[in-house]
């Protein structure tokens, strides 16, 4: 145990972390949370190749949304401040390019079926050399487009379609995350496994060096992770904010003590909380 809470610690320890008084809220505008994709019936079309995949499943992205300058370091779990990201079902994850975090996952393998809709974690990346964007603030240039049927919805209830815009930028030495005490908590992620639930009291998944920003800097909200599922999505977050000045500033779910931060869309789902889905 103590060698578990120690390498936890120097998660914390690789930052220079400013100590504030908790009515202070500087760099965290608050939490985005968007339907990127409905599936429909075609997109289930083959299990086999890409996993079971229930019709009318929402696809969520969760992005960070930042003043300028600042930077996401890490979203993590402790003792006094655990983290959950869960649903009343399992989440989708493609049986075959599935993985922990999408850098991992090819970008031809997108055009196949179902694998953008696969379920991850992230410190930005939205796959291969691609950078995680908001519908709402994507180009229509240079759309990716997957073949068939597959991804083809055009419903209201979703938003911008994915064949007007893709939520992707291409943008090379994206950061891959550094998971720190999670390694069974994600396995529910990848491609054999299933799990509705990531929860962790004792570790992160971080962003490490300089800490990542958005795909423009002066919105510079940040992907930091995707789910799909069927059931009712909730989560409670902690997140470390890296400043302009090259200190860091904590943000907890709840009871904040002095040093910490906190906002009320660092949690969703309970019966008190309510918010606009982009």
């Amino acid at each position: 145990m103590k060698s578990t809470l120690f390498g936890f610690f120097l998660i914390f320890c690789s930052f220079n972390t400013s100590y504030k008084f908790v009515y202070s809220q500087d760099g965290l505008e608050g939490i985005i949370l968007e339907k990127f994709y409905i599936s429909t019936k075609e997109d289930n079309s083959k299990p086999e190749l890409s996993g079971h995949l229930t019709p009318g499943s929402i696809t969520y992205r969760i992005y960070v949304d930042l003043k300028p300058g600042y930077t996401f370091q890490a979203a993590y779990g402790a003792p006094n401040h655990e983290l959950y990201i869960k649903s009343t079902n399992l989440f989708y994850n493609h049986v075959e390019y599935g993985a922990e975090y999408p850098n991992r996952i090819p970008l031809r393998t997108y055009s196949r079926n179902t694998s953008r809709l696969d379920s991850w974690l992230s410190v930005g990346g939205a796959g291969e050399n691609q950078i995680g964007v908001l519908k709402t603030e994507d180009d229509t240039l240079n759309v990716f487009k997957t073949s068939g049927a597959y991804l083809k919805n055009n419903s209201k209830k979703m938003g911008i379609s994915l064949e007007v815009v893709d939520g992707m930028k291409e943008q090379y030495n994206l950061t891959f995350p550094t998971f720190y005490q999670m390694d069974s908590t994600i396995k529910g992620l990848g491609t054999i496994t299933n799990t509705n639930t990531i929860r962790t009291n004792n570790g992160a998944w971080a962003s490490m060096g300089k800490g990542s920003q958005g795909a423009d800097s002066l919105s510079n909200k940040v992907l930091i992770a995707q789910l799909t599922t069927d059931g009712k999505l909730s989560y409670q977050l902690n997140l470390l904010i890296g400043t302009p000045d090259g200190k860091s500033e904590k943000y907890v779910a709840h009871n904040p003590i002095e040093g910490e931060f906190t906002h009320p869309e660092l949690n969703f789902g309970s019966k008190k909380i309510k918010k606009k889905i982009f």
